[in-house]
């Protein structure tokens, strides 16, 4: 009786680890959108405030860097609020790819976006920046686009990541890669 429940539990035991192996598993972290992670989101908040052309919403959110703010004050943003905003206060970035560049890991990221202009439908960039003070995310435009000095820390320019909005085909995905910052 011995041996039959010896051998019994032994089948059982093979049996188990046997059927470890049939399941994948990965240590690969599932690739993660631009809207979960902040500082992206950030950027794409704010991307998307420019394009609207609600340029106070966009003051609002800029660092409280004077050299980097693209307005003097929250009043001269107002003025310069697109005449069509209506229109298009409703409209998100929608389809797009976006380069991260973590330039001082958890402090500063620089992001280049790439999507459909809402006006003309032309593909276009938009580079923002996001520096992190206390809890909170600021943001600055670069007009014209980012330099190679811009995502350097200590001699060593940072590397890239890419991501896209959900849903995109691969065709869609090359149209939308920003290329990389070079000068």
């Amino acid at each position: 009786m011995k041996r039959i429940l010896t051998f019994i539990s032994i089948i059982a035991v093979v049996g188990m680890l046997a059927s470890c192996g049939n399941d994948e598993v990965t240590t690969e972290p599932k690739p993660k959108t631009c809207e979960q992670i902040e500082p992206c989101k950030t950027a794409l908040q704010y991307a998307t405030y420019i394009e609207q052309g609600a340029e106070d919403k966009a003051y609002k959110m800029e660092t409280e860097d004077e050299n980097l703010k693209s307005y003097e004050s929250l009043s001269v943003a107002k003025e310069y609020v697109a005449s069509d905003y209506e229109k298009y206060q409703h409209h998100k970035i929608k389809n797009y790819g976006v380069l991260e560049y973590k330039v001082i890991l958890g402090k500063r990221y620089v992001y280049k976006f790439r999507f459909a202009d809402f006006r003309t439908g032309e593909v276009k960039n938009s580079t923002v920046g996001i520096s992190k003070k206390k809890e909170n995310y600021f943001t600055n435009a670069y007009v014209g686009g980012a330099l190679k000095s811009d995502i350097t820390h200590n001699g060593v320019i940072a590397k890239y990541k890419k991501y896209y909005s959900t849903g995109l085909t691969e065709q869609e995905k090359d149209v939308l890669t920003p290329n990389p910052i070079e000068k």
